[in-house]
């Protein structure tokens, strides 16, 4: 019989092999909430775990609103460091959860008999009761492709995620009552000019329905545990005939806010690079009097360094690309945002002349990202 030593030895061979399919994982994003996956711990199905670890991390990448959280980690290597039961009680999992510094991971426990492998798969989540999905299947599958055992992942990610992430969506408009639809479904009415939905996380379709208005519709990407604003302005019936002027001038406003995102998400991902572990490992190879250690002739300087730790090295560098993907995206995005934005007020300041000359309410949208609003006057 093997000691605990030695099955952990395995256990962390083990992970190495689970492990080796988690590049293709999608990277953690403000639209996907990540799920660390634990390499499964057993005594006697390594290769089944293994195959199982990589289909789960597979299943998860597919899923709407999840991805795949960053660090490789064993079940076996953890509980042995932490000195916890081999079966970790409440107390251990949140233990593990600040040693990889995760809000939510998977794990589970594997064992074999002649010919099925069978055990449990549990979902540890930060503030929120665990969740778990008994698993048990033929012994022979083996690998992580085969497509029973991708299904097996599949259903067990659905059955502890219970789909989707969910997020709030607000939605404002210029009439003080209508009815809102999303996704081409009726979800409710706002009063009083607002009202907030709960929806699943990603890309949704929302309209605007009131009597005496023309119809208003809008996209938006709806972000996993936050609200997410959309204003929308309707138009008086009677002011159906085609002002393009004014189309152009919600194209521009829209465009801004597209633009504006993209931007966003860019400050996101480099603020979230800078705080990067690996970075300020990265950081730490320099003297303290180089300010820009992303740049080109530092890079290639600790390339050359045979005194630096080339992993580190090598890990950072690769950060400080993935950093100016995102500064050319904001040096090019945030300009657009702003021009796209200008052009489209311009455009509709000055679409009606008449405008002065009407009474009753003129409304004026603001779309973003996390926020939204608008201005509302009334004339007499």
């Amino acid at each position: 019989m093997m000691t605990r030593a030695q099955t952990t030895g395995l256990a962390a061979m083990l992970a190495v092999l689970a492990c080796s399919g988690a590049a293709r994982a999608a990277e953690p994003s403000p639209t996907a909430l990540p799920i660390t996956v634990v390499v499964l711990r057993t005594d006697d199905a390594y290769d089944q775990a293994g195959a199982l670890t990589q289909a789960l991390r597979t299943a998860i990448k597919d899923a709407p609103g999840w991805s795949v959280g960053e660090g490789d980690f064993s079940l076996e290597v953890l509980t042995l460091s932490l000195q916890c039961d081999d079966r970790p009680d409440a107390g251990c999992q949140t233990r593990i959860a600040d040693q990889i510094k995760s809000d939510r991971y998977l794990w589970g426990m594997l064992r074999k008999s002649d010919t099925e492998v069978e055990g449990d798969l549990h979902l540890w989540t930060r503030g929120k009761p665990e969740s778990s999905v008994p698993v048990k299947y033929s012994a022979n599958l083996t690998e992580a492709n085969d497509e029973p055992l991708r299904k097996i992942a599949a259903d067990a990610i659905a059955a502890l995620t219970g789909g989707p992430p969910s997020g709030s969506l607000r939605v404002r408009t210029g009439a003080a009552q209508a009815s809102v639809f999303i996704d081409g479904k009726p979800a409710g009415h706002v009063q009083n000019g607002e009202a907030t939905f709960t929806v699943t996380a990603g890309p949704h379709s929302v309209r605007v329905k009131s009597a005496g208005f023309l119809d208003s519709q809008a996209s938006v990407v709806v972000l996993p545990v936050t609200t997410t604003d959309v204003a929308l302005s309707q138009m008086p019936a009677e002011a159906s005939q085609a002002n393009w002027k004014r189309m152009g001038g919600f194209i521009g406003l829209g465009a801004g806010a597209v633009f504006g995102s993209v931007a966003i998400l860019s400050s996101v991902q480099v603020a979230s690079i800078q705080g990067d572990a690996r970075y300020a490992a990265y950081r730490g190879l320099f003297p303290a009097n180089v300010k820009d250690v992303c740049a080109l002739e530092q890079r290639e300087a600790i390339r050359g360094d045979v005194h630096a730790d080339a992993r580190t090295a090598d890990a950072g560098i690769g950060l400080c690309e993935k950093a100016d993907t995102f500064m050319g995206l904001q040096y090019v995005f945030y300009p657009l945002a702003v021009v796209s934005a200008g052009v489209g007020a311009y455009l509709l300041v000055t679409s009606d002349s008449r405008t002065a000359e009407r009474t009753g309410w003129s409304v004026r949208p603001s779309v973003g990202v996390g926020a939204g609003g608008f201005d509302a006057t009334y004339r007499w």
